[in-house]
């Protein structure tokens, strides 16, 4: 019966470890667009996913357990001294060392348990946030957000045209008009990209963006077309199919994605002794934006 006392606050303490809230995944919805297959939505949201996870920094359950065990040990130690000074005063120190223990034990997990969940709800709000512009850079629809419409010129008065009219530009940088232009990327640095052998090309880590390097140019897949520019952040014109790298033409757009993150695995186990190929451009400065 002497150790009855020292069950509850270790049921306590098992309670408050299985109560965490951790962000097992976004608490926003995010929605196609219209036109776009489920199934790249679906790669899309899984690629999302792993990239707002990776913006946690150490492992939630972690930081929580570390939290709640940090406020059980500190608490039992503060009640244990507490009532040793108590129980001697009575002649009863290891009793009183007992009992304020397990009170200690009992307030410290308590604490420790709100330090982990006040972290559990700001980490739930860093990953949907991370979660929201991943998404929003492929161009899907988040409820209560509005793309930036240009509004058209105002008409102005005809005027005879000239006699000589300037060339069309070429096909192949000539959008269609049924095709929106591709997002706006952002980079607060230049992106790395490291080689993939599968796909003989470099591809962008790092950024939630689907980046692509062939050695002379640059490629972005957006809303399930692809782009081409001279740098990595553009500016980007349609890419016609007579101008796809052969891992274009070769795959679609969730194997090359597999790809890519296979090769980032194996960067990622072991950045120092990587033996493959990496690209880094040159930072071009304050991003400049698409001319509309």
């Amino acid at each position: 019966m002497k150790h009855l006392h020292k069950i509850p606050p270790l049921l306590l303490l098992a309670a408050l470890a299985g109560c965490a809230t951790m962000p097992a995944g976004p608490s926003v919805n995010v929605l196609p667009p219209q036109g776009k297959s489920f199934d790249t939505f679906r790669s899309e949201d899984a690629t999302c996913r792993q990239w707002a996870e990776g913006q946690q920094g150490s492992p939630i359950q972690e930081k929580y357990d570390q939290n709640l065990a940090t406020g059980a040990v500190a608490g039992t130690a503060i009640g244990a001294g507490v009532g040793a000074a108590i129980g001697s005063a009575s002649g009863h120190a290891g009793a009183g060392a007992a009992i304020g223990a397990a009170s200690g034990l009992l307030f410290g997990t308590a604490a420790g348990s709100n330090a982990g969940q006040v972290y559990g709800r700001e980490a739930q709000r860093r990953y949907d946030n991370a979660y929201v512009q991943c998404m929003y850079s492929y161009g899907n629809l988040v409820p209560g957000q509005q793309r930036r419409v240009v509004a058209a010129a105002p008409p102005v008065a005809a005027v005879a045209p000239p006699r000589v009219m300037p060339p069309p530009p070429p096909a192949a940088l000539s959008v269609p008009e049924d095709y929106p232009p591709p997002a706006e990327v952002y980079f607060d640095d230049a992106p790395e990209f490291i080689y993939s052998p599968s796909l003989n090309m470099y591809v962008a880590v790092g950024v939630p963006y689907d980046l692509f390097y062939t050695g002379n140019e640059y490629f972005y897949f957006y809303g399930g077309r692809w782009y081409r520019g001279p740098f990595y952040d553009g500016p980007w014109v349609f890419a016609p199919r007579r101008s796809y790298p052969p891992a274009f033409l070769r795959y679609r757009i969730g194997n090359i994605r597999r790809f890519r993150e296979a090769e980032f695995r194996r960067y990622e186990r072991d950045r120092a002794h990587y033996d493959g190929r990496i690209h880094r451009p040159e930072f071009r400065g304050e991003r400049r934006h698409r001319e509309r």
